[in-house]
């Protein structure tokens, strides 16, 4: 058999939560297996359940995988996990890097779920110190090879004084694919600073909205019980069971973290899981980022979208509300572009953009 653990072994302590967790509710996360019967993710789980004598227990098959694809799949299921320590979130970056050095930051950080800034860096490390010979060209998503900006010490910028030098200078990293500079909080663009709180519970109002498109709602994958208990999703992830590892299926709703590398990172997972079937329909809730690139892939594979007039007013377990520094958006993913019209057209502005 195979062996795809590809991190350390878990801590007494660590297991023993796992076990006992596991003992109380069972296993939350399906373990995944290729079609051999090789275990890619869940190898702790499936030890726990042998010793506790569960024989049924949720499982995904994971077909068709190269030897290479695998590897990089655990590598990214492990990048998503709460347990792993910075260190060993960069050193999964290393291994990638290791087993495919041709492949551009950029594509390496979606297949693993990061940031391109983050890969840059550790490849940058691994190159100074001769770990990892310097590459000329770099291999897109596309298949196709293309010159790679290397030397990124000679690029050099005034430090940024408003918020707008700030969102400039960050474009013209990311287009010359540059790790990213710290920016200062009091000069960061607007959409960035909402990054201070995760939880941004939707009113009941908009739920109720949602429900009449979609009927029931299967899964919220960004949430928590307090939220669960306005949206009464089938199943919901939450920050202890790890969305992002998650395959997600049916009817589904989505209001996802507010940070910048967050909303990025479930944003696209959605519009993935929907291009591959999984999700058959879904309503997401984000702000409206024109600008960003997370809010352009999420447009460009929607079915229609309704930018409210106003900012929603959103709920908090510790506040009354909350208010954004920027007007949201609905997206509508599904076949049902007309009738997501007449439920949500009333809050303002909207149109059926891939009916």
């Amino acid at each position: 058999m195979q062996d795809y653990q590809v991190m350390p072994p878990l801590t007494a302590e660590e297991y023993t939560e796992l076990k006992n967790d596991i003992a109380q509710r069972g296993v939350m996360v399906p373990i995944e297996y290729d079609e051999h019967g090789n275990v890619l993710d869940g190898h702790h789980r499936l030890q726990i359940c042998a010793e506790l004598g569960i024989t049924d227990f949720p499982t995904v098959i994971r077909e068709g995988m190269t030897e290479a694809e695998k590897r990089t799949h655990a590598r990214k299921l492990n990048m998503a996990r709460r347990q792993l320590n910075r260190e060993q979130k960069q050193e999964l970056i290393r291994e990638q890097l290791r087993e495919t050095p041709e492949i551009s930051d950029r594509q390496i950080a979606t297949m693993l779920g990061t940031s391109h800034p983050t890969v840059a860096k550790q490849r940058q490390g691994m190159e100074e110190s001769g770990e990892l010979e310097r590459f000329t060209s770099s291999i897109g998503a596309d298949g196709k090879e293309r010159p790679r900006q290397v030397e990124h010490k000679s690029f050099n910028l005034p430090p940024a004084t408003t918020m707008w030098e700030a969102e400039s200078q960050e474009r013209a990293r990311a287009a010359l694919d540059i790790p990213s500079e710290p920016i200062e909080p009091e000069h960061r663009p607007h959409v960035t600073n909402n990054s201070g709180c995760n939880e941004w519970y939707t009113p009941e109002k908009y739920i109720d909205l949602a429900r009449e498109v979609l009927g029931e709602i299967d899964l919220d994958p960004a949430s928590c019980a307090f939220a669960n208990e306005t949206v009464k999703a089938r199943l919901f992830y939450s920050e202890d069971n790890d969305g992002l590892s998650q395959t997600w299926r049916g009817r589904v709703w989505m209001n996802p973290p507010y940070s910048a590398e967050l909303v990025t990172r479930f944003t696209d997972k959605f519009v993935n899981e929907y291009n591959d079937g999984n999700i058959t329909e879904g309503i997401v809730l984000v702000n409206n980022a024109t600008e960003t690139a997370w809010f352009v892939n999420m447009a460009k594979n929607a079915s229609a979208v309704v930018f409210p007039r106003g900012r929603i007013r959103y709920v908090s377990p510790t506040r009354d509300s909350l208010a954004p520094l920027q007007g949201q958006a609905f997206l509508y993913f599904g076949d049902k572009a007309e009738r997501f019209m007449a439920a949500f057209s009333s809050l303002g502005w909207g149109a059926v953009v891939n009916g």
